[in-house]
């Protein structure tokens, strides 16, 4: 029988458990300045006058503004602070080159270009390489132009012209170029063939053996067996050819389109030198898009997709979700959201699920953003402004400094400009997300006041040239910006668009395809726009004595962030800043003064050090 004093006992320790409980779930409400955006709290680093360019090796693009390469060759040259000349000739370009003998320019060659009078072009660009001039065809002359001219193909390093067209069983890009190590692209046995968007059928050129290749396309082991070739006779798809003391580039294939192309040059530029030094973002970024729903617009499909309401939907399963997809790599995820998200819902927002998920947001450290612009609006302005109004109205005070701009609505996106350069109907907001465009800078301002950050990969699909892309993107920039759109979720056209099935594609492509670059930071939105500003403003300059590095900042606002690429050395000592290891042969430099020091020392005296 229970004894009364063990009765006593029992009760006081349940109400204190009980007291504990209630008092923890209090005071964790109490605490959660759910109304304060913790990520935009810093202050805004303005945008500075566009500083001196460099005119040492700067840029001669030859070729026409409207082939397709010119706008991301632009782009590199502005966020690498080099001088950008245009040419649509090589007789124009080569006519400017006599007066700027002693800073050689590298030449970025358009091969179509050239075909009209191939000797004269392959004998002048022969002349430049060998004193010393930097050589990039980011596109060949066609197969019939290169064959019939022997000075051509010594330029380009091509010993034998074998086939115009030959199907590729695999392509394979070789670490140490691109960051994220050695890769290799099939195109046989692939179950999801929408992810092989390579070229397979591509020109076989033979290249002689004092070139370097950093692409080469594979035959199958057994049409290599039967024609006799070893690995060296694959067919090459990015290689470098030395000639006197200078370099020539080659890119068989359209790789160069699109934003791949800021990696790719960036990785030839470094391979011309014996280090590699320039600045970069250094922000890994998770922007979600559409969520939470709080209008419940499409409630009969969630119905019959989910066996659910909306509601439930978003706070059972899609929350729980992205949080665990998150956390499994330490992303930081920023969540844009819409009051409404169509102008043909005849719902009202409820305010009381606002407050519920900006706590939620809070208590894992997710930023809020807001849409700028609705499904199908006709009048984006109009729909910014009631959003504005709705959240105004319900007391909200939260500052949201990242808006997200749908593709259909962008060309409205100058509407919500005021004269100030900022958005109108919320002066908080200080970068805009776009989705990812081509034609498009990665990075850039919008205004003079706010930065656009446009998206730079579908969480749901990784095929091939997401792959390239992405590899290049953090050569380039450190820079990433994974978009998960719910909206799609929330009103699937087929069975492919229900969370169940993209969410699994979601959490194994945002762990495994990022892995190999977790040096890099993760931010949210407002983290990242601040990085983005500073690389936007800011240049380096170094010079190498030896094996120290000196380094020299200028317009940056706080850190710096810089990649260090060298040659089999690895950094000794630093002063002014810390490093840290990306891969092998890349470090990441966080530089805290404008003047920084670095030594190098051989990497093998690591493996013999006692």
């Amino acid at each position: 029988m229970l004894s009364k004093r063990n009765l006593v006992m029992m009760m006081t320790m349940f109400i204190v458990v009980l007291v504990l409980f209630l008092s923890s779930a209090v005071l964790k409400e109490f605490f959660n300045d759910y109304d304060v955006n913790h990520s935009a709290q810093t202050e805004i680093i303005e945008k500075k006058e566009q500083q001196e360019i460099q005119e040492e090796r700067g840029i001669f693009f030859i070729g026409t503004e409207d082939n397709g390469y010119f706008q991301v060759m632009k782009e590199w040259a502005g966020y690498r602070k080099k001088s950008f000349s245009v040419f649509t000739s090589l007789d124009a370009a080569y006519e400017n080159l006599q007066t700027r003998k002693e800073q050689m320019p590298c030449l970025l060659v358009d091969g179509e270009l050239i075909e009209e009078n191939v000797i004269f072009a392959a004998k002048k660009l022969t002349e430049y390489v060998e004193a010393g001039g930097v050589v990039i065809f980011y596109r060949l002359p066609s197969y019939k132009t290169i064959k019939g001219s022997d000075t051509l193909q010594q330029l380009l390093g091509i010993q034998h012209v074998r086939e115009e067209s030959i199907q590729l069983h695999e392509i394979r890009l070789y670490s140490g170029f691109l960051l994220g190590g050695e890769t290799c692209y099939s195109f046989e046995g692939v179950e999801e063939t929408e992810l092989v968007d390579m070229e397979r059928n591509i020109p076989w050129y033979d290249i002689s053996s004092g070139t370097k290749s950093y692409m080469v396309g594979f035959l199958s082991e057994d049409e290599k067996l039967s024609r006799g070739l070893n690995n060296e006779d694959m067919p090459a798809i990015i290689w470098r050819s030395n000639m006197g003391t200078g370099s020539v580039f080659a890119v068989n294939g359209d790789y160069m389109k699109g934003e791949a192309a800021l990696g790719l040059l960036d990785a030839m530029a470094y391979e011309t030198e014996d280090y590699a030094l320039y600045p970069v973002v250094n922000a890994q970024n998770l922007s979600v898009l559409g969520f939470p729903d709080l209008t419940v617009e499409n409630e009969k499909a969630m119905i019959e997709s989910y066996g659910m309401t909306t509601r439930q939907l978003c706070r059972d399963v899609l929350w729980p979700s992205l949080v665990s997809a998150a956390d499994k790599n330490n992303w930081k995820i920023t969540s844009f959201l819409s009051v409404k998200q169509s102008d043909m819902s005849p719902n009202e927002p409820n305010r009381t699920d606002l407050v519920e998920y900006l706590k939620y947001f809070n208590e894992e450290s997710v930023e809020t953003g807001i849409s700028l612009g609705r499904m199908k609006s006709l009048d984006v302005a109009a729909s910014v402004e009631e959003e504005r109004k709705t959240i105004q109205d319900w007391d909200i005070e939260y500052r949201f400094a990242g808006g997200y701009v749908r593709k259909e609505n962008k060309d409205q996106i100058e509407s919500l400009i005021d004269s100030d350069g900022q958005i109108k109907q919320f002066h908080d907001i200080r970068t805009v997300v776009g989705e990812y465009e081509e034609d498009e800078p990665i990075v850039s301002w919008m205004t003079d006041k706010v930065t656009l950050q446009n998206a730079t990969a579908d969480a749901y699909a990784h095929s091939y040239k997401d792959s390239l892309r992405l590899k290049s993107l953090e050569t380039a920039l450190g820079y990433t910006n994974v978009q998960v759109d719910i909206y799609r979720v929330l009103w699937p056209e087929s069975e492919a668009d229900e969370w169940e099935n993209v969410a699994e594609k979601m959490a194994a492509n945002i762990y495994t395809y990022w892995k190999p670059f977790a040096a890099f930071d993760k931010t949210t939105i407002s983290e990242s726009d601040r990085r983005v500003r500073n690389f936007l403003n800011g240049s380096t300059e170094s010079t190498r004595n030896g094996n120290r590095i000196s380094i020299q900042t200028k317009d940056f606002t706080g850190d710096a962030y810089l990649l260090l690429r060298t040659h089999g050395e690895i950094p000794d000592t630093l002063t002014g800043g810390e490093w840290k290891e990306v891969e092998r042969g890349t470090y990441l430099l966080r530089l805290t003064s404008e003047e920084a020091q670095i030594t190098l020392k051989p990497e093998k005296e690591a493996y013999y050090k006692e």
